[in-house]
């Protein structure tokens, strides 16, 4: 009998050694992959495994620049999540679920490559799939963070939308689509203070080419919490004023067609600088000027509608209808706030953007 045991005892010892060991094995395994990465550093803090949930989370993931002139990390994440996804399962999908607690990416913009941090090698994306083999079905972000930075502007431009929170959901859905796209994704998020960000997509996760749907929207953003950008770029320092910008595009098989509308509500430019260069003086009085003569006094709105089309990675914006644009804000009707719901799918097929409804 105690013979027998020998060999039961030995698989429990082998089985709670490998167990011990699995997160050392996953921890190395990760800062492997993670090296792999063109240009960047990337490591982890540790690894717990889940397996009563078939799942297991990696903690302190970070993405660092290499041989540059940066002091933040491009992407740092808290915590990641990675999970098999019970229901899809029991329908022969085998899938996963991706929750990420916290993550914070930093996009810095600089006068040279060494201090710039504005994109990574699109090979990160099968950096994931070695991390988790599985085809990701649900995606979840919860208290995110976005930061666009310039490091050598006086003073640094730190613009961040945070209290990020995203969900993408069906990203596995193996029917086609009709009139309705399959895959949905929807988030919201806190730009500075209090300006609310809203985001709605759609889309065939499993097309060829990038096909979707999107609506963006961005309402009463302070002006004033934007002068370090202002007073860099423009020259120019807001006393008052919200910032409201709307975007509807959609895409098939890379093609894009879309519009974007910024509107400046109640803006009020001066000009800064006591002792301004002369160049910085010209600037800001050029943007002062176009400011006022372009602006709908009766709604006190600034605004205009740019279109863009074209290749997605490539698109083109069509600067004359964004002229007359502010032309017909100004002269004619102030342009309508929000999201007009005129893009479709056939708008990129023929690489057309309808004009703004009238209202």
């Amino acid at each position: 009998m105690q013979k027998r045991l020998i060999p039961i005892g030995v698989v429990i010892v082998g089985l709670a050694a490998f167990r011990l060991y699995l997160p050392t094995l996953i921890l190395n395994k990760t800062n492997a992959v993670l090296a792999k990465i063109p240009g960047y550093y990337g490591h982890i803090d540790g690894v717990d495994i889940h397996l009563w949930r078939g799942a297991y989370s990696i903690e302190g993931l970070e993405l660092l620049k290499q041989n540059g002139d940066v002091p933040v990390p491009f992407v740092r994440v808290e915590s990641i999540d990675f999970s098999l996804a019970w229901i899809p399962l029991f329908h022969g999908n085998l899938s996963g679920k991706v929750e990420l607690e916290e993550p914070k990416i930093n996009f810095v913009v600089g006068d040279t490559p060494a201090q710039r941090q504005t994109s990574i090698d699109p090979s990160w994306q099968d950096r994931v799939k070695e991390l988790f083999p599985l085809r990701i079905a649900r995606l979840g972000v919860k208290q995110g963070e976005i930061h666009f930075r310039n490091f050598h502007a006086d003073p640094p431009i730190d613009i961040v939308v945070h209290d990020v929170h995203l969900v993408a959901t069906n990203l596995t859905n193996s029917k086609k689509f009709t009139n309705t796209l399959k895959a949905s994704i929807d988030g919201d998020a806190v730009a500075m203070s209090n300006g609310e960000l809203h985001l709605h997509m759609v889309a065939d996760p499993l097309g060829t080419g990038k096909t979707f749907k999107m609506e963006l929207e961005l309402t009463h953003l302070p002006l004033t919490e934007l002068n370090d950008f202002f007073k860099h770029y423009l020259a120019v320092n807001m006393r008052r004023g919200t910032l409201s910008l709307y975007m509807e595009g959609a895409a098939e098989n890379n093609q894009f067609a879309g519009y974007i509308k910024p509107l400046l509500n109640n803006p009020d430019l001066v000009k800064i600088k006591e002792k301004p260069s002369i160049g910085e003086a010209f600037k800001g009085f050029a943007v002062k000027m176009v400011s006022y003569l372009l602006k709908n006094h009766p709604k006190d709105r600034l605004a205009t509608r740019i279109e863009i089309s074209g290749n997605i990675d490539h698109p083109e914006v069509n600067i004359w209808v964004a002229v007359a644009s502010f032309l017909r804000n100004w002269l004619i009707k102030a342009i309508a706030p929000g999201i007009e719901g005129s893009i479709t799918l056939q708008n990129a097929r023929d690489q057309t953007v309808p004009s703004a409804p009238q209202r």
